[in-house]
């Protein structure tokens, strides 16, 4: 016989799993007991009175523990309860037999009852160890009364038909009990078919919308076994990424198909896998079938499949993404070495004045570190720029056109100029551009300054040549004149006459002589220096005098030098020059004055270059000449001697030396005619 077969058929009936059935039958068990118990005790006590015999002793202890079992159901102890009423109705049975008819008592017939009750509710060996007792039982009470050891008591025939009206009207209670259980049992069971064939329907059309979503997807899927790397599956868009065909691929290992360079690789990859569960490589490479290069985002994960390890794949094509991203990162490169390279500072502004992004010069230094311009305010680290800052912003964001400014700043030991451009990026932002203009303002000041130049310079040679064609044509007129005189003072031999003609045509050749030896002089300057050196002024002055000697002596000017003149630099030559002309031109121009003087000295200085002077108390000059006298050839006394070059050479020399000339005089006040010099070179200075 088999015996699992013998095992299942004695199993309990709704197995160790289906408590909640056990204890509800259970439950309607009991108090089927006590209501049928105490309908039995009420017609005992009416037909023999209170009789504390077996019988009776019996149904008391049978009822107290029926009340006692329901509290141990509603502890949750159903094996326990199950046991106990198994225990205690086959005792109270065998004890009232005993007692009673011994074999043929009705309670003997309960023992079936007993063993169907526990076969219903106890695993299949009680109800066979009940049965077993049960005939021992029956056994040994029909011995004993075959001894004399037991008398049956026969009850009536009335209380034998309430017992058996008892235990039929109990058994049919248990049999609709089993019905109805059967049935609810049977109701749930279908219930259960249904769910699950619902379920298995929704897990088939899951698998359908997943195997539909699989194929479907634009990420590439592929599933491959974890021990050998074997493609078991994958969807479209994977035999797209790779350029493979599932005839190609399928049951073939990735470094067969030459995804993967080794084994080697693959083993090192697994073991990480097998330690994680899950990973992710988001630049992974691969070459495909057509030996195009790909990068992808890569996911892995280890998963069961036909209960068997396997890995789960995804790729997501980012080749182009990549691509896109690198040719970014290159611009961004590109445009940050053309930011740092460019001579301008760079500021991302908002329209608050609050700083974004900075990026310095390559030309200067920027007032403090770049970082610590960042989240900051123009105000906070350029507080006199603020309010222009704000307008300029401002305007750009209002116009979209670009909008400039200049500020000054110290920067390196020197005030420098700079020049802001603002343009607008959005509706909130804009790039402020700083350069520094120092230099290109420089240049347009002294461009200026050139033009100026050259513009007097132009005024000068157009005076110069008019002067030159004039002067040197007067001469010319006298010499070509007289020259016809003496042609007819020969015919007619009149030597006297022709002595005097002789001498107005060298007057008029030494004048040319004169005025073209002063035109050369002046053009030397500047031309034909000699090294500069530091000269002594005092010593200078010395000397000038004693060139100019005759004429002073001749006019009787008293001359003065202050003490303690400064030592200068310059072109010791073109400074005595300079001294004798002004000199000379203060002899020149004393008048009726009494007491002619001259006096040379310093009156203060002007930077760091001191102010000399050379004073007369002549004739003076009215102030409406003071510009006119320093021009080539300006004469204000046409009759006075001289070419008019001598003032426009020591202006000339003045400029060249880098100082500056100008007089001060009124008529019949005398002039005095101050200038600068520098006293050491300009490259220390």
């Amino acid at each position: 016989m088999n015996f699992i077969r013998f095992r299942q058929f004695f199993s309990p009936l709704f197995g160790t799993d289906r408590r909640e059935l056990t204890a509800r039958l259970l439950y309607s068990m009991i108090w089927a007991v006590i209501v049928i118990g105490a309908i039995i005790l009420l017609f005992d006590i009416r037909e023999r009175g209170v009789s504390f015999d077996a019988r009776m002793n019996i149904i008391f202890a049978l009822l107290i523990e029926q009340f006692l079992l329901l509290l141990i159901l509603r502890l949750g102890y159903v094996n326990t309860a199950t046991n106990i009423v198994l225990i205690s109705f086959w005792g109270a049975m065998t004890y009232g037999a005993w007692h009673s008819d011994g074999v043929h008592d009705l309670a003997i017939y309960v023992y079936m009852l007993i063993i169907l009750i526990a076969a219903l509710l106890a695993d299949w060996r009680i109800p066979i160890f009940v049965a077993i007792i049960s005939i021992v039982a029956i056994w040994g009470m029909a011995i004993a009364e075959l001894r004399g050891d037991l008398v049956p008591q026969i009850d009536s025939t009335v209380s034998r038909a309430r017992d058996l009206t008892a235990i039929f009207i109990f058994l049919v209670l248990l049999i609709f009990l089993l019905i109805k259980i059967l049935r609810d049992d049977h109701e749930k069971n279908q219930q259960d078919f249904a769910g699950r064939l619902h379920a298995e329907k929704a897990l088939h059309e899951g698998e359908e919308r997943f195997r539909r979503i699989f194929q479907a997807s634009p990420i590439a899927i592929v599933l491959t076994s974890l021990n050998e790397g074997r493609l078991l599956d994958a969807n479209e868009a994977y035999w797209q990424l790779t350029g493979f065909t599932p005839d190609q691929a399928l049951g073939r290992t990735s470094v067969e198909l030459g995804i993967r360079e080794d084994e080697s690789l693959r083993e090192k990859f697994v073991t990480k896998l097998r330690e994680e569960k899950t990973t992710h490589n988001p630049v992974y490479e691969f070459v495909s079938a057509t030996g195009e290069k790909k990068i992808t985002d890569a996911y892995y994960d280890l998963i069961e499949f036909d209960n068997k390890p396997a890995i789960l794949s995804l790729f997501l094509d980012v080749t182009r993404q990549r691509q896109a991203q690198d040719a970014l990162f290159r611009s961004e490169r590109r445009m940050r070495a053309m930011f740092e390279a460019i001579p301008d500072m760079l500021f991302e502004l908002k329209s608050d004045g609050t700083i974004l992004q900075f990026v310095p010069s390559a030309l200067f230094e920027p007032l403090m570190p770049p970082e610590e311009f960042l989240g900051k305010k123009v105000a906070e680290v350029l507080p006199p720029l603020a309010e222009q800052t704000a307008f300029a912003i401002a305007r750009a964001l209002e116009s979209g056109q670009v909008n400039a400014f200049e500020y000054q700043m110290p920067q390196s030991g020197e005030r420098k100029t700079f020049e802001a451009r603002i343009v607008s990026i959005d509706a909130d932002t804009v790039i402020a551009m700083i350069r520094d203009v120092s230099l290109v303002k420089w240049i347009a000041i002294e461009r200026e300054k050139l033009i100026n130049e050259l513009e007097a310079k132009n005024a000068e040679l157009e005076r110069f040549v008019y002067t030159v064609s004039h002067d040197l044509k007067s001469p010319l007129v006298t010499i070509v004149g007289f020259l016809g005189y003496l042609e007819e003072d020969l015919k007619r031999g009149d030597a006297d006459v022709l002595r005097k003609d002789i001498q107005r045509i060298y007057l008029a050749a030494y004048k040319m002589q004169d005025l073209l030896k002063d035109l050369l002089e002046l053009s030397r300057v500047g031309r034909a220096m000699n090294p500069p050196q530091l000269v002594s002024f005092g010593e200078l002055a010395k000397e000038a005098l004693e060139l100019t000697e005759g004429r002073l002596q001749e006019r009787g000017v008293r001359t003065v030098i202050q003490p303690d003149l400064p030592i200068v630099h310059g072109d010791r030559q073109r400074l005595l020059e300079l001294l004798q002309n002004l000199i000379d031109n203060s002899a020149k121009y004393m008048g009726d004055q009494i007491d002619p003087m001259i006096e040379i000295g310093q009156a203060g200085r002007e930077g760091e270059k001191p102010i000399l002077f050379v004073r007369d108390n002549g004739i003076g000059i009215a102030p409406e000449y003071h510009e006119k006298i320093f021009g080539l050839f300006n004469k204000l006394n046409p009759d006075a001697e001289g070419t008019g070059v001598g003032l426009a050479l020591v202006k000339r020399i003045v400029d060249f030396h880098g100082g500056r000339l100008w007089v001060e005089s009124e008529m019949g006040n005398g002039a005095a005619f101050y200038f600068t010099l520098p006293t050491q070179p300009e490259a220390e200075a």
